[in-house]
């Protein structure tokens, strides 16, 4: 509450606010004085005009307070397309689908009463490379970093300037500059990469510039999908996974609004970028090693659940695929799935514990601060579309990477029995 009540005051005194307490105060005053001489106000001063001038500043403060919220509803179907079914259409590429058959009559009842079709087969702007299995992952890095295209260069601003109500800092990021299966398992190439470029570029695909151009018709127009190799992207590494607690309860996590996309939207139990300062080892390499260090990280911040509670036995026994984002241009994601040792309860009781702790000290939860369990063998009775799911009858909000990633986690669970 006082965290709260400091960001109000903030955003008030930002707004002018003071200049304005200051007027109303004169004014109160100034009545009071005339009403003591018993007239209207005292002669010295033109009342009128000195009221004009107060009722246009508490116009530009309040213009000034409602701006953000409003931009940040906004600000996200600025930056990128809301429009799935014409981007699945844009792009010549085998999108995830899915036919919602096994859809519960409570979750059917409210995807017709929301004027979803569950005849109709679900196309998600989503592509899946690689079902990754249980085989080996090699990593071949390179220190080599990304650089801007021109044209991103000259709009940098512009571009930039799309997440004005997003809390964002700049980081190293592992740029993925090629992946694919050979002989002796999966390779990933890597370079790197920096958050705000991956900002003017993925996460910027449909602003309009200046010039009435964007990133997407600019560089990934279609109706191919680059192949990573070639994308001229920033495309840093990112991850979604899932964690199944002690008693079979999958976590889900509300974002959010100050993240730079998703704002508001539920994403799966961990939705983030591979974080350089866990991935990179000592000599400044990455390796399959920092990609698990990496995702158990992740786990722990985004969660609160400490790597010595997880059930991991190898890196490649959690990844489940290796897909693309269409919505950002085909960025790289990785998809994993751990079960952790303690309950649905012990993980959000520590879960609360862990922020409340951070909170007091003036800091951020990392994505969101509200948790939805759906148990596992429920997963399958899910309606699930690009822009969400329906559990119990009840409709969430999501981005097609993460509810994409739900369909992927079905299939996977219904390919490996001893995951039941």
């Amino acid at each position: 509450m006082k965290k709260k009540f400091k960001s109000a005051c903030y955003r008030f005194i930002n707004a002018d606010g003071i200049t304005v307490v200051i007027a109303a105060i004169i004014i109160f005053c100034g009545i009071c004085l005339g009403i003591q001489q018993g007239k209207e106000s005292p002669e010295i001063v033109d009342w009128t005009i000195f009221g004009a001038i107060i009722i246009a500043m508490l116009l530009e403060t309040g213009t000034k307070l409602i701006r953000e919220p409003v931009l940040n509803y906004f600000e996200d179907d600025v930056k990128l397309t809301t429009d799935y079914k014409q981007l699945v259409k844009r792009y010549k590429s085998d999108v995830i689908s899915c036919k919602n058959q096994t859809a519960s009559a409570e979750n059917i009842k409210k995807a017709a009463h929301m004027g979803r079709s569950i005849t109709a087969t679900e196309k998600f702007p989503v592509t899946c490379e690689y079902k990754l299995g249980s085989q080996p992952i090699e990593i071949r890095d390179s220190e080599e970093m990304y650089e801007l295209p021109e044209f991103v260069k000259k709009h940098f601003d512009e571009l930039f300037g799309a997440h004005v109500t997003s809390e964002i800092y700049n980081q190293l990021n592992i740029r993925v500059s090629r992946w694919g299966n050979e002989k002796d398992g999966f390779v990933i190439e890597t370079s790197r990469t920096t958050y705000y470029y991956s900002l003017v570029t993925n996460r910027a695909m449909d602003f309009k510039w200046s010039n009435g151009v964007t990133v997407r018709e600019q560089y990934e127009f279609g109706p191919f999908l680059n192949p990573l190799e070639k994308s001229s992207l920033s495309n840093h590494l990112g991850m979604n996974g899932f964690v199944e607690s002690k008693d079979g309860q999958i976590v889900f996590v509300k974002r959010g609004k100050n993240l730079s996309i998703g704002k508001g939207t539920y994403g799966d139990s961990v939705g983030a970028s591979l974080k350089a300062k866990y991935a990179i080892n000592e000599n400044g390499r990455f390796t399959s090693g920092g990609l698990l260090r990496g995702i158990v990280n992740e786990i722990e911040d985004e969660l609160k659940i400490p790597g010595e509670v997880l059930e991991i036995k190898a890196l490649e026994n959690m990844l489940i695929a290796a897909y693309r984002d269409l919505v950002e241009g085909g960025k790289p994601q990785l998809l994993f799935y751990a079960k952790s040792r303690w309950t649905k309860d012990e993980i959000e009781a520590n879960f609360f514990k862990k922020n409340e702790k951070k909170n007091n000290k003036n800091s951020v939860v990392e994505d969101g601060n509200k948790l939805l369990w759906i148990p596992k063998n429920e997963l399958s009775e899910m309606c699930i579309f690009s822009d969400g799911m329906i559990h119990h009858g009840q409709f969430y909000p999501m981005m097609p990477s993460a509810s994409a990633s739900v369909v992927m986690l079905i299939e996977w669970l219904q390919e490996r029995p001893e995951e039941q």
